[in-house]
């Protein structure tokens, strides 16, 4: 009987150690096609430059100041971000597939800051000039830690997290025993001692 309960337990234990030795290599995979945070930060970086760009080009000589003071104070953490963003592209698509993407999803993005300008230019110009005055406020901000609050819903397009809600995930299932093996695993009181 003791055999038998230890066969069932290594079976399982063999299993355990076969499927945890299976899963970092199936995640990598996984993680060679998503963007890593710094990745993901790098794209919102992209929206907001594009969105205050086009306001820029549209919405007066305030937006144009902003766009500016925006460029020159964060530039070289734009030049490093842009940087971040093409090495991303390349490296989940290939260097000239990604190439293109990257310059598409630049452009993507520019677009749809121009439909969101044209379906209601007075909100549009509204909404850039507080992102700017959020941007270029009076303390000292990283640009990476403005861009954190910067909502997913302004990408068109892009490489995902693949960060799954936690809603989506499922609720925990918990097996239930079963009762002939149960029965087969002597309890600590009737287990015979050494």
């Amino acid at each position: 009987m003791k055999i038998r309960v230890l066969g069932v337990v290594g079976v399982c234990a063999l299993a355990l150690c076969v499927a945890a030795g299976a899963a970092p290599k199936k995640a990598r995979a996984v993680v060679g096609k998503c963007a890593s945070p710094a990745e993901m930060s790098a794209q919102y970086t992209t929206a907001i430059q594009q969105e205050l760009m086009d306001a820029a080009l549209t919405c007066g000589e305030t937006a144009r100041v902003n766009y500016n003071a925006f460029q020159t104070r964060f530039g070289p953490e734009l030049r490093v971000s842009d940087q971040l963003m093409l090495r991303m592209f390349t490296r989940v698509m290939g260097a000239k597939i990604g190439d293109k993407a990257y310059n598409l999803f630049k452009t993507e993005l520019a677009a749809k800051a121009e439909l969101r300008r044209t379906h209601d230019h007075e909100e549009f110009c509204q909404g850039a000039t507080l992102l700017a005055g959020a941007a270029l406020g009076p303390s000292a901000l990283r640009l990476g830690d403005f861009v954190a609050d910067v909502p997913p819903a302004m990408l068109a397009g892009g490489v995902s997290s693949c960060v799954l809600p936690a809603d989506a995930i499922g609720p925990v299932i918990v097996p239930k025993p079963n009762p002939l093996r149960l029965a087969a695993v002597p309890s600590p009181a009737t287990a015979p001692h050494p």
